[in-house]
């Protein structure tokens, strides 16, 4: 299959099959947005600044194991395919690392510390392998505009589906067992587990589907030299790192802000639920304004929701939780649109690039989203460990009450929710309003890629 390939709809079967492979990468990686920082911090015993730094040696990892794993999967040859066979030998790593991030060994801060920096690189090299390979997959399954839209917005149904069924498991396990070690231990393990079977369901639903490598792939560094001068892909990159990095933030801080500002941390995870539910029904919106108009000014908008809904947010006094489910609800458009709009600009990008090279080099551009998504997570992750840390945050003992934090912490974590968010989705819009490649401008290349073929 060619990207140049007539337009055809993708049977609805197929995109949903293909779809599951979302739950594969979603579901641990909201698991470590959401619960991380609290997990090293509040449950391991952690400092803040530690914590941090366990989790920003996996990001130094990050910087040659995506590029690397990208431009790697464009010269792979097995009988498999070049992506397949990365689905199918990373799925089983995937879930065991994901296990051992989750445990409490008897060491002390610094060999905690080194524990769970080398267990969260030993997921993460695991995680880029499936990612990639998966997320690579997705130019080579329609090169239809508006399809790629209607694809992506089915992948992110899945994809949001499993951080909603982690936190719902993550909830439902902590009404009956109290000992917090032990359930972040059995989450961690059931949703490895469950990590494992997905990628296996691509991989045997795309199997004749997937594109044959190229015959003469080109250098390391010529590949690397073309992917990070295209200009549409840097725009992307950039409203993706700044919306990405902010549901990052969100996500880390949510669970202190409603424990710490609200005072209601039985519920934090009700409020997530309610923002991601909201987000899946979204998502039809989201794929209806891209059509209606085109995915850029469909990312202005719903990005521009979001920053109103979050300074909102911020604002809520202590007395004011109804209202606050309400305003996590109207966050929906805006994590909807960070959700879909990024994931179906980058297959057209692709096409661009091959414009320019001759040559399909998806796993070198879903590489460096992987790296760029992971990035804008381990970059809020760090930033708000460091907050925390020079704000007085009392870690919590364990089988005390939540301590009182003092007004510099509990500012700190205001801040998070709405200023800081809204800056960086300011700057996205900026990224955004300069993307270049409109439905006909697409279909132009398409075009021009035939008449080179024939």
């Amino acid at each position: 299959m060619s990207a140049t390939t007539p337009s055809v709809r993708l049977p609805v079967r197929l995109k949903v099959l293909f779809s599951t492979g979302d739950l594969s990468t979603s579901i641990p990686l909201a698991i470590i947005m959401f619960f991380q920082l609290y997990f090293l911090t509040d449950v391991a015993g952690l400092r803040p600044d530690y914590a941090a730094w366990a989790v920003a040696a996996g990001r130094v990892w990050d910087a040659v194991n995506d590029p690397l794993f990208g431009l790697l999967s464009d010269r792979i040859r097995s009988r498999w395919g070049r992506r397949r066979v990365l689905l199918l030998f990373g799925a089983a790593p995937l879930g065991l690392a994901f296990m051992l991030m989750w445990l409490v060994p008897p060491l002390d801060p610094v060999g905690l510390t080194l524990y769970y920096a080398v267990t969260f690189i030993l997921f993460d090299t695991a995680f880029t392998a499936v990612h990639v390979g998966y997320n690579a997959l997705t130019p080579e399954l329609t090169a239809d505009y508006d399809e790629r839209s209607a694809l992506n917005g089915y992948r992110m149904v899945f994809s949001i589906a499993g951080t909603l069924g982690a936190i719902i498991l993550a909830t439902v396990l902590g009404w009956y067992i109290t000992d917090r070690r032990l359930l972040y231990a059995l989450v961690g393990v059931a949703l490895g587990l469950v990590s494992i079977v997905p990628p296996l369901i691509v991989f045997r639903v795309t199997r004749g589907l997937t594109a044959t490598a190229p015959q003469r792939p080109l250098a390391f560094r010529q590949a690397l030299a073309y992917t990070l001068r295209n200009r549409p892909f840097r725009l992307v990159m950039g409203l993706y790192l700044l919306s990405w990095t902010t549901a990052s933030i969100l996500s880390a801080v949510l669970v202190y802000f409603a424990s710490y500002h609200l005072r209601v941390p039985e519920q934090a995870n009700y409020f997530v639920l309610v923002a991601q539910g909201s987000a899946i029904a979204f998502i039809p919106i989201v794929v209806w304004l891209a059509r209606r108009l085109d995915k850029r000014r469909a990312f202005v908008i719903g990005t521009a929701s979001w920053m109103v809904v979050l300074l909102f947010i911020a604002g809520l006094r202590p007395d004011q939780v109804a209202l606050g489910y309400l305003l996590a609800a109207l966050s929906g458009l805006g994590i909807a649109t960070a959700y879909v709009v990024p994931w179906s600009m980058l297959p057209d990008i692709i096409e661009h690039d091959q414009l320019e090279t001759g040559q399909r080099r998806e796993g070198s551009y879903y590489a460096f989203a992987s790296f760029f998504q992971k990035l804008g997570t381990g970059l809020a992750i760090w930033a708000m460990g460091q907050a925390l840390a020079r704000t007085g945050y009392i870690t919590p003992l364990a089988g005390v009450p939540l301590p009182v934090q003092p007004a510099s912490a509990v500012q700190a974590i205001r801040m998070f929710v709405g200023l800081v968010p809204a800056i960086l989705l300011a700057l996205s819009i900026l990224f955004a309003w300069r993307y270049p490649i409109s439905r006909d401008y697409h279909r132009a290349m398409l075009h021009e890629l035939a008449e080179r073929e024939a």
